[in-house]
C-alpha cells in the first residue's frame, strides 16, 4: 500500500495532521482542492494550546512573525456600549502552557508555513488541484476516488483515511453522518482591512465588542497592519447583498477613524453551530470543520480543529507503528466530541452577550458585564480561557486522581527553552524526587524504555528550578509524584509513590 494515511483538505487541521505524520515518519498524501490559498476571510484568533501544538510540529518560529501574542498585562478584550464606553476589560495574566492565552495571527501567511512544513518529509506529499469525490472501505484498507488536476478519476488506497475538507466535507457525506445543530437567522459582514502605515507597527490594543442591538461590531486588531471587523446585519443591511465600499467605511468610522486602511477582503457569512452525529466510521475519520462547525464568538473554532489534529495524529501513528491496538482510536471520538459540544455551547452563551436582540437585552448585557468588572468569580466564568475551555478527558480503566486527564502544564525551562523541548512524540514519564527508572519496576521500565519513552527529573535546583515550582504549585506537592504524559501533553496517570525514606 502507498500511503498509510490519506488527508482530505489542506487547511490548518490537515496540514497540523500532516506535518505530525510527518515527524511520526508515517507516509501520508494531503489533497486539496484548491490550487492557491483561499483569500477570503478567516479565522483570525489562537489560544495557548494551538500555539504548544505548532510547537510540537516545529514550525512555531516559523510563525511568529505573523502571530501577535498579548504580554503580561496587556489588555486583550474589551466590551463596550454603544456609545463607545468600556465597561468591561480581560488582561493577559499568566502563561500556564507556555504561550499567552489569546492570540491573533494571518491565517494565510501561518497557513503558508503548514504547506512549507510538509516539504521537511519525504513520506509526505500534498497534491492540490485534487478533489475528493467518493470513499469506500472494508477491513483492511480505504478507497478513495477523487479526481486530479486534469480532472479525471484517480483510485487512491490507504490503511486510513482523515476528512478535514470543511463544513461541506464531502468524506462526512460519503458516511451518511448527519451534523446537529442549527444555523444563526442572522448574517455578518466580515471585512478585513490593512494600514500600510502600522504594518510594522506593534499592536497597541485587543479585541473590542460593541453591544449595541442596531448593529452589534467586533474590531480585531492583527499584526503587519491588517484588522478584522464584523458586523451583524440589521435594519436596512442586507444578508443578501453585500456592501460597498462606502458603507463599509461608514460602519466601520462609526466605531474608529479608518485613517490610511483600504479594504482588501469582505464576505457576508452565516454561522453555524453543530457538531457531526459521529466523528468518524471503521477505518475513515473526521476532524476540523468537517466534525463540527463552531460560531466565532469564544474563538474556539479553529482551536478545537488542532485539537483534533493532535488526538487523532498520535495515536494513528502508534497503531501504524504496532505500538497500540486499533481499539485506541476508539478514544478519538470519546475524548474530542463531547469537549466540542461544550465549546459550541460556550460560544452560542458568548453570542447571546454579543447579539443583543433589543434595547433591553442590550442594557442586561451591559450590566451583566459591569457586574462582571467586580466580582472576580463571574469574571472568571465569563474568561474564554483556561478551565473554561481546555478540556479533561476521562482515561478509561484508571482512577482519575490527581491531574490525571490533566492537560500538562508548560513552565520555563532555564533562560530560554519550555518545558516540551524535553518531550519527545512518544510517552514521557516526568518525575521530581528521583530518577524514574527508578521508581518503576524492571518489567515496566523494559516496557517504556521499549516504547521510545522520555525520562524527565525535574530537581529544585539548577536549569529545571523553575519548571519545579511551577509544578509543585500545580500538584500541590511534587514530592512522591510520577506524572504518565501522552504524545499530546495530557496526563495518562498521576501516581503517587512510596516515600524515600520510609
Amino acid at each position: 500500500m502507498t500511503h498509510d494515511v490519506i488527508i482530505v483538505g489542506a487547511g490548518p487541521v490537515g496540514l497540523t495532521i500532516a506535518n505530525l505524520l510527518g515527524l511520526y515518519g508515517v507516509r501520508s498524501l494531503v489533497l486539496e482542492k484548491e490550487v492557491l490559498s483561499p483569500d477570503a476571510p478567516r479565522a483570525v484568533s489562537l489560544d495557548d494550546e494551538s500555539l504548544r501544538i505548532w510547537q510540537q510540529c516545529g514550525l512555531l518560529k516559523q510563525m511568529a512573525p505573523f502571530i501577535a501574542e498579548g504580554k503580561e498585562g496587556d489588555v486583550v478584550f474589551t466590551y463596550r456600549t454603544r456609545s463607545g464606553r468600556a465597561i468591561f476589560n480581560m488582561a493577559q495574566r499568566g502563561r500556564p502552557y507556555g504561550y499567552a492565552r489569546g492570540n491573533v495571527f494571518l491565517f494565510h501567511r501561518v497557513l503558508e508555513v503548514l504547506r512549507a512544513g510538509t516539504e521537511r518529509f519525504a513520506n509526505v506529499e500534498l497534491r492540490t488541484g485534487w478533489s475528493a469525490q467518493s470513499c469506500c472501505q472494508d477491513g483492511e484498507c480505504v478507497q478513495l476516488v477523487a479526481s486530479d488536476r486534469d480532472g479525471a478519476l484517480q483510485n487512491l488506497t490507504a490503511n486510513y483515511l482523515i476528512g478535514c475538507d470543511g463544513g461541506r466535507s464531502t468524506i462526512r457525506n460519503a458516511l451518511n453522518i448527519p451534523m446537529r445543530g442549527s444555523a444563526y437567522a442572522e448574517a455578518w459582514l466580515i471585512v478585513d482591512t490593512f494600514a500600510p502605515d502600522l504594518a510594522e507597527e506593534p499592536i497597541q490594543e485587543g479585541v473590542e465588542v460593541w453591544c449595541d442591538k442596531r448593529c452589534p461590531t467586533a474590531s480585531i486588531p492583527l499584526p503587519g497592519g491588517y484588522r478584522r471587523w464584523e458586523f451583524l446585519l440589521r435594519g436596512d443591511l442586507s444578508a443578501s447583498d453585500c456592501p460597498d465600499d462606502e458603507r463599509i467605511r461608514s460602519l466601520i468610522e462609526q466605531r474608529k477613524p479608518l485613517g490610511q486602511a483600504r479594504i482588501m477582503h469582505r464576505l457576508v457569512h452565516t454561522y453555524k453551530g453543530s457538531v457531526a452525529e459521529r466523528y468518524g466510521m471503521g477505518r475513515v475519520f473526521l476532524a476540523g470543520d468537517a466534525a463540527h462547525l463552531s460560531p466565532p464568538f469564544a474563538g474556539q473554532g479553529m482551536a478545537t480543529g488542532l485539537r483534533d489534529a493532535v488526538n487523532l495524529s498520535w495515536k494513528l501513528a502508534f497503531v501504524l507503528r504496532g505500538m497500540a491496538s486499533p481499539d485506541l482510536l476508539n478514544s478519538y471520538q470519546r475524548e474530542r466530541r463531547p469537549h466540542q459540544v461544550t465549546m459550541l455551547r460556550l460560544a452560542r452563551r458568548m453570542g447571546n452577550m454579543m447579539m443583543p436582540r433589543s434595547r433591553v437585552h442590550e442594557v442586561m448585557v451591559a450590566s451583566l458585564f459591569r457586574l462582571a468588572g467586580r466580582l472576580r468569580w463571574l469574571r472568571r466564568s465569563m474568561e474564554i480561557r483556561g478551565a473554561n475551555v481546555t478540556p479533561v478527558y476521562s482515561m478509561r480503566g484508571k482512577g482519575q486522581s490527581g491531574k490525571t486527564g490533566h492537560y500538562l502544564i508548560q513552565p520555563k525551562l532555564g533562560s530560554h527553552g519550555l518545558l516540551d523541548d524535553l518531550l519527545g512524540l512518544n510517552y514521557t514519564i516526568v518525575s521530581f524526587d528521583r530518577p524514574a527508572q527508578n521508581a518503576l519496576s524492571a518489567q515496566e521500565l523494559q516496557y517504556w524504555q521499549r516504547s521510545g519513552t522520555a525520562f524527565v527529573w525535574l530537581r529544585p535546583e539548577g536549569e529545571t528550578a523553575e519548571a519545579f515550582l511551577a509544578f509543585q504549585k500545580w500538584l500541590g506537592d511534587c514530592r512522591c509524584r510520577l506524572l504518565i504524559v501522552r504524545p499530546d501533553r495530557f496526563v495518562s496517570d498521576d501516581r503517587v509513590l512510596p516515600d524515600m525514606v520510609s
